[in-house]
């Protein structure tokens, strides 16, 4: 008696669906021939099907480190998986292996491309692209993704003309026309921008970036009206979610007095921090406001007048009539201009928890030989390393050394110090031009604590910056050339927060004069003042 294959077997499991059958029964023969290709490539297979692409991806692997000649489409395969598990250096490795053998694969070749700019050997990736162009010189996509690349890479000029060519080869490229509508906004052309966004709008009247973009550019130069109603598209370019039901949001029209309307946090810190503002309006409109805030938060922001309940992201939520995200307030209230500012700060700190830092505050008061008191100045140089311009807003402490040259005493408000900053933090330190308290910010609540102390902030864009401007605390905030939308263009304070100074790049990538203005004007700040307390 024959008995029956078992892949034959398993296969027959896997197209009736029961994978689970069919793991097993190659896990099984696995147990005798550890180095079984086809085995392998079952349960990779197999894996992938049910989602988990880390252990599709392994076995995959070994399924072709066990092949004596494994065919294109089964290293194509397998580079896919790989990319796909966020394991490139293994791509990179099946898709030589397959353009050994086939060197003008064009998806390999945009493949090993792609894989090689998430490993940043950028000079390669460059390499592999060009490769691409000239085996399949009318293929749009290779310029369009070369043009992300000599984004990343500041080669800005270089980056439109391949987006331009991109469009040239493919003239309904939506994607093409919003990539090079970012690039010119980034440059500050942005009638050309708007332009651009139109063109995408036109091809693809439901495009979100297209809808995003246009709605950002239109923010960052004022136009109000405009930007908020089409900044609601967020909520369908995938990289937020509502997380509630769309018809029972609140957009301005529905009367809200004695109704419950939850108001729900989305985005960044800095986000919630800025927009809890305008639940003071709803509250004056007789509504009764749930806050709903980033765990992070909620212990700054708990007893915030204007909610009825302040609760926290992994609490349950109350019953409500209406609900809304935060962002989506200004377009719902209509905001405009004068709309933005809070007449006085709408944070405060208690006193008992200003005290936990008195110790701090009288150190710098009890340095010897000082004819009066110098400037107490918090300092955050980065933000979130996740954030998408994060390479743009963020400064490396060695770059911004030359401030702490200024007559004052500076306290870093620093909570999480990258790698890249330690050896330059740790010599501030030594030098006592830097207080270092990161071990003693547990939460966001000792930020403001410590913040409510200083006599100034300064930061770069993110959350502290907000943090300290509705605490009514005066803020420096280092802009890059092109900014986030809410801090606009052309002007050095914001009608967000009264007590901030906004200190812009005039060259892109390059933070010398906000330094050095910064400097200066430390300097003259403290020659005509005491710093009064």
């Amino acid at each position: 008696m024959t008995l029956p294959d078992p892949l034959q077997v398993a296969h027959r499991h896997v197209q009736a669906g029961e994978l689970a059958e069919a793991t097993a029964l190659l896990e099984s023969l696995l147990a005798t021939q550890p180095n079984h290709a086809e085995a392998l490539e079952g349960i990779g297979y197999i894996a992938a099907k049910q989602g988990d692409a880390e252990k599709a991806a392994r076995f995959i692997t070994r399924a072709i480190d066990a092949m004596p000649n494994p065919g294109t489409e089964q290293l194509h395969f397998a580079a896919h998986l790989c990319q796909h598990a966020n394991h490139h250096a293994q791509a990179v490795g099946h898709f030589e292996r397959l353009l050994a053998k086939s060197p003008a694969h064009a998806e390999s070749l945009l493949g090993i491309a792609l894989s090689l700019v998430r490993l940043g050997d950028h000079d390669r990736a460059l390499e592999h692209f060009d490769r691409l162009i000239r085996f399949h010189p009318r293929l749009a996509e290779p310029h369009y993704n070369k043009g992300n690349l000599l984004g990343m890479l500041g080669r800005y000029d270089d980056e439109i003309a391949a987006y331009r060519q991109a469009i040239a080869l493919k003239p309904q490229f939506v994607a093409a026309h919003v990539n090079l509508g970012v690039a010119l906004r980034d440059l500050h052309r942005f009638d050309d921008a708007l332009q651009q966004f139109k063109k995408a709008v036109q091809i693809d009247t439901n495009d979100p970036g297209a809808r995003t973009n246009r709605a950002q550019t239109n923010l960052l130069l004022g136009q109000f009206e405009h930007g908020w109603r089409e900044y609601e598209w967020r909520w369908r370019d995938g990289t937020v979610e509502l997380g509630f039901d769309p018809a029972t949001q609140w957009n301005g029209t529905q009367a809200v007095a004695g109704k419950t309307v939850l108001v729900h946090h989305e985005q960044g810190l800095g986000d919630t921090l800025q927009f809890v503002r305008f639940i003071d309006r709803l509250r004056d409109a007789g509504a009764q406001v749930v806050l709903r805030v980033q765990d992070a938060l909620l212990p700054l922001l708990r007893d915030y007048p204007a909610a009825t309940r302040v609760i926290g992201e992994h609490e349950p939520v109350p019953s409500f009539d209406y609900h809304c995200p935060t962002l989506s307030l200004a377009f719902a209230l209509k905001a405009r201009d004068a709309d933005l500012a809070m007449p006085k700060p709408y944070l405060h700190v208690d006193a008992a928890r200003r005290a936990q830092w008195n110790d701090v505050f009288a150190a710098f008061d009890a340095v010897p030989d000082r004819a009066s008191k110098r400037p107490r100045v918090g300092i955050v140089w980065s933000g979130s390393t996740g954030h998408l311009n994060d390479r743009n807003r963020s400064i490396p402490l060695a770059t911004l050394a030359p401030i702490f040259d200024a007559d004052a005493d500076f306290v870093s408000l620093q909570k999480d110090v990258r790698d890249d900053d330690r050896a330059t933090l740790d010599r501030l330190v030594a030098q006592r031009k830097l207080v270092d308290v990161s071990a003693r910010l547990a939460g966001f609540d000792d930020t403001a604590a410590l913040i409510d102390g200083l006599d100034l902030v300064i930061s770069v864009d993110t959350s502290v910056a907000h943090l300290s401007g509705a605490l009514g605390k005066p803020v420096w905030i280092a802009l890059p050339f092109t900014p986030d939308w809410r801090w606009q263009l052309g002007r050095s304070d914001s009608p967000w927060y009264p007590t901030a100074r906004l200190f812009r790049q005039t060259a892109r990538n390059d933070w010398s004069n906000v330094i050095e203005d910064m400097r200066c004007a430390l300097q003259t700040q403290r020659a005509s003042s005491d710093a009064p307390r």
